[in-house]
C-alpha cells in the first residue's frame, strides 16, 4: 500500500542551456482520475529533451519542470478509472496517445513548496505520475532495458517506415541521420526490404552502426558529395523514401534534393520552429511529396508489443540502439553524450 505524500528524486530544468538540477520533489496525492503512479526503471534520453533544455523553441513558458518520455517501470499505484494495467505490471512509458483516460497533468512541488511542472509523462524521475494513456502494459519478462525505446526511438523510426512510407522492395530508401530515430529507420526499413538503403551522417561511428543494422550504403558530407554519391547509387533517379531525422536546414535542403521525382519525403525528426528551407517548387508539381511524422502515426498499445516481440524473435536488435547505460545520477553526462557523435542512445538507470 502506498502511503502519501511521496518523495522522490527527479532531474529539474531549472534553467534553459544549465545543467538539470537533481532535487526532492514532493507529490501530495493521492491519485487522480485516470493516473498512473510508475515506479521507473529505465529512460532514455531524446533529442526533444535537447531542445527543451536548450529553448530553441523560445521562451519556456513552464520554467521550472520535470523532462522525459519514454522509459520503463513498475506500475505502483492507479488512480480511480484505471483499468489499463494494475499494481505490478510492466509498462512502458511514452508520449504519444494511447488508450485510456487522459488524466490531469500531475502536480509535484519541490523541497520548498514552489510548483514544478510536468506533462502527462515524465522519465527523468524516480517515480512518475502518468496519465493512463502514455502507458502500455508488456510482459512482466521483457527487457525493460530495450523497452525503454520503444517510448519514442523506435516507434518513431520503425512506424514512419511501417506505417506512413509503406516501404516496398521496389523502393530505394535515404536515411538522413542516424542517431537513435534514424537508426530505428534502418532497422525498419531492413524488415521492409527496399533495394537500397542509403545512411547518411557525419559521424562515421554512426554509419558504422547504421550499416550494422541493414543500411547497404553509407555517404559521410565531409568527405562525400551527398547529391553525387545518392545519384551514383539510384542511377541518376534519387531515393523514391526520403526519411529525414534532423533539423538541420541545410542538411534537409540536400536531403530533399536527393528525393526521386515523383518519390517521397518524410520529416522524422522535428525541425526547430521558424526555420526556413529552399525548396524546388517544380519537383513538388511534379509529384515530390513532403510530410510530417508525428511520432510515426504509431499506435502504442499496437505496435510497442509488436516491435518488442520482433526484439524477441531476432528480426529487430533494439540492444545495439543503446549506447551507453548510465547511473540517473549521470544524467547530466548523458545529456552532454547525446551532444555528441555517440550513435544511438543513452540509456539512464534508476536503482
Amino acid at each position: 500500500m502506498i502511503k502519501y505524500p511521496l518523495k522522490f528524486q527527479a532531474a529539474v530544468l531549472e534553467k534553459n542551456n544549465s545543467p538539470l538540477v537533481i532535487q526532492v520533489v514532493e507529490f501530495q496525492g493521492p491519485l487522480s482520475v485516470g493516473q498512473v503512479l510508475v515506479k521507473l526503471s529505465f529512460s532514455g534520453i531524446c533529442g526533444k529533451q535537447l531542445e527543451e533544455i536548450e529553448g530553441s523553441d523560445g521562451e519556456d513558458r513552464f520554467l521550472p519542470h520535470l523532462l522525459g518520455h519514454e522509459g520503463t517501470g513498475t506500475v505502483a499505484d492507479t488512480g480511480p478509472g484505471v483499468t489499463k494495467a494494475k499494481i505490478g505490471d510492466t509498462v512502458v512509458l511514452h508520449w504519444m496517445k494511447g488508450n485510456g483516460i487522459n488524466s490531469s497533468p500531475p502536480k509535484y512541488n519541490d523541497a520548498n513548496g514552489r510548483k514544478l511542472n510536468a506533462g502527462w509523462v515524465t522519465t527523468f524521475n524516480e517515480l512518475a505520475v502518468v496519465s493512463e494513456n502514455r502507458i502500455t502494459v508488456v510482459p512482466n519478462t521483457s527487457d525493460m532495458m530495450v523497452a525503454a525505446l520503444l517510448g519514442c526511438a523506435v516507434t518513431t523510426g520503425v512506424g514512419t517506415v511501417i506505417n506512413q512510407a509503406q516501404v516496398k522492395p521496389y523502393d530505394t530508401a535515404l536515411v538522413y541521420g542516424c542517431g537513435g530515430v534514424g537508426l530505428s529507420v534502418v532497422q525498419g526499413l531492413k524488415l521492409a526490404h527496399p533495394r537500397a538503403i542509403i545512411a547518411v551522417d557525419i559521424s562515421e561511428k554512426a554509419l558504422a552502426l547504421a550499416r550494422d543494422l541493414g543500411a547497404t550504403h553509407c555517404v559521410n558530407p565531409k568527405t562525400q558529395d551527398v547529391v553525387s554519391e545518392v545519384w551514383r547509387i539510384t542511377g541518376g533517379k534519387g531515393a523514391s523514401k526520403v526519411l529525414i531525422n534532423t533539423g538541420n536546414p541545410k542538411a534537409i535542403e540536400t536531403a530533399l534534393e536527393t528525393t526521386a521525382v515523383p518519390g517521397n519525403c518524410y520529416f522524422v525528426g522535428r525541425p526547430p520552429r521558424g526555420m526556413k528551407i529552399a525548396v524546388d517548387p517544380l519537383a513538388i508539381f511534379q509529384q515530390r511529396t513532403v510530410s510530417g511524422s508525428h511520432g510515426g502515426d504509431s499506435i502504442p498499445d499496437r505496435d510497442i508489443p509488436t516491435y518488442l516481440q520482433l526484439h524477441e524473435e531476432g528480426s529487430l536488435n533494439l540492444s545495439k540502439l543503446v549506447s551507453r547505460v548510465l547511473p540517473f545520477s549521470d544524467i547530466n553526462l548523458g545529456i552532454d553524450l547525446t551532444r555528441s557523435d555517440n550513435p544511438g542512445r543513452c540509456i539512464l538507470r534508476f536503482a
